[in-house]
């Protein structure tokens, strides 16, 4: 018993020539820049899409609908975001000071402090903007009907579903151990 459970992939533990084919065919250890770029990406590509009505908002339409309290806040959060972002990239304590920040004050521990504090304010500047333009959204804006509802939270869950059955599903294949050659 003990041995299909340190064999068996859920547990962390694989046969040693199984592991040492899967370890060769993760893409990091092939080519660490193209992950690096993959995983700026992946956090940059949503932060941007997010925040382009901010960015349209408080950059090319400064009329007199973003000249209110809310902007104050859409400006505190795109700061703490790029402080976030800066400090995360730039390992700044840790090179400052090497071996003062091993376990408390990391540039990672202060990136997700950062991104914390921005989604704050994102929240706050959000239920301003609501609070104060109403009267507008209101009148400019149609409500949603029962089937529009129905239909976002019946593609969360397919799309949620079909994530967690194909991640579990990787779980359950294991990789078939290479024959040992005799080199002579």
């Amino acid at each position: 018993m003990l041995s299909q459970v340190t064999e068996n992939p859920c547990f962390g533990g694989w046969p040693s020539p199984a592991r040492a084919r899967v370890l060769r065919v993760f893409l990091e250890i092939q080519k660490p820049r193209l992950c690096k770029v993959i995983r700026v990406l992946a956090f940059a590509y949503p932060y941007t899409w997010d925040s382009l009505p901010i960015f349209y908002r408080l950059f090319l339409f400064p009329g007199k609908t973003a000249q209110n309290e809310a902007t104050l806040y859409h400006q505190k959060h795109m700061i703490m975001t790029l402080l976030a972002s800066f400090l995360y990239s730039a390992h700044l304590p840790e090179r400052l000071a090497p071996g003062c920040f091993d376990y408390i004050g990391h540039s990672h521990q202060l990136f997700h402090v950062c991104v914390i504090l921005a989604t704050h304010l994102q929240m706050e500047a959000i239920l301003l903007d609501k609070t104060l333009r109403k009267e507008w959204l209101l009148a400019t804006s149609k409500p949603f009907s029962f089937s529009q509802i129905a239909g976002a939270i019946l593609l969360c869950i397919i799309f949620s579903l079909s994530n967690i059955i194909y991640f579990s599903a990787a779980l359950y294949r294991t990789p078939e151990p290479e024959l040992h050659k005799k080199e002579t």
